[in-house]
């Protein structure tokens, strides 16, 4: 059981990625100790709730509290990651940006490889079986998930999301805000515009623009977000 002398990591907002948060700061000695809410939650009929999410940790840890926003206030020994994984997550860190003006953790699973000639912003999560390149570069708040590939020299923008078992081809520049789901494949030196979004198990061949969604075998236009 990790001891409540640990780290304490505090997440802001919650997903139904929170247990690949909690998942990873336990394999990291950390304690996953507050889960702050800016939002009253919404789950849908498939999601899981926080509380069942939570509920897991009995026997881990001792289990996070949950305050919401305007009830929090930092203190010192914390260690700080934002939770949701949707690109409005830009708005939830421009609001902790005014009130509290935190740095952020870089949580990174103790079964994935990042090169030592990477370079990772804060608040990067790069989660179990991941492997970063050398040469690559990843903006804040950048979301790696589980078993991704992402090649050398490859720049991925700030809040953008990788989803599990994603490849990404060496010497790309992946924009800010841009989603890769789950299987994708993208092809070398590529680039791949603001908010834009590469479906699940698509294969990338050539450029995407900004803000649109791209699908299949290979990767075509489908509509612009």
């Amino acid at each position: 059981m990790i001891e409540t002398a640990a780290r304490r990591l505090v997440i802001f907002g919650a997903s139904n990625i929170v247990s690949d948060l909690f998942d990873c700061a336990l394999a990291n000695g950390l304690l996953p100790a507050t889960v702050v809410l800016h939002l009253p939650e919404s789950a849908g009929e498939r999601d899981i709730l926080l509380a069942a999410r939570i509920e897991a940790l009995k026997g881990l840890c001792e289990p996070p509290q949950v305050v919401m926003l305007d009830d929090f206030q930092p203190a010192a020994a914390e260690l700080y990651l934002l939770g949701p994984t949707t690109p409005t997550r830009a708005n939830l860190a421009a609001e902790l940006e005014r009130r509290f003006g935190l740095r952020y953790h870089t949580l990174i699973h103790p079964t994935a490889y990042v090169s030592p000639l990477a370079q990772l912003g804060q608040g990067v999560f790069v989660g179990a079986n991941s492997v970063i390149g050398p040469g690559a570069s990843l903006g804040d708040h950048v979301f790696i998930n589980r078993g991704v590939t992402i090649g050398h020299d490859t720049h991925i923008g700030s809040f953008s999301r990788i989803q599990p078992g994603a490849n990404l081809g060496g010497l790309s520049r992946i924009g800010r805000g841009v989603t890769v789901a789950i299987g994708a494949t993208l092809l070398e030196r590529l680039v791949i515009g603001d908010g834009a979004f590469v479906g699940a198990g698509a294969v990338a061949t050539e450029d995407v623009p900004d803000g649109v969604l791209v699908l299949g075998i290979p990767a075509k236009f489908k509509k612009v977000l």
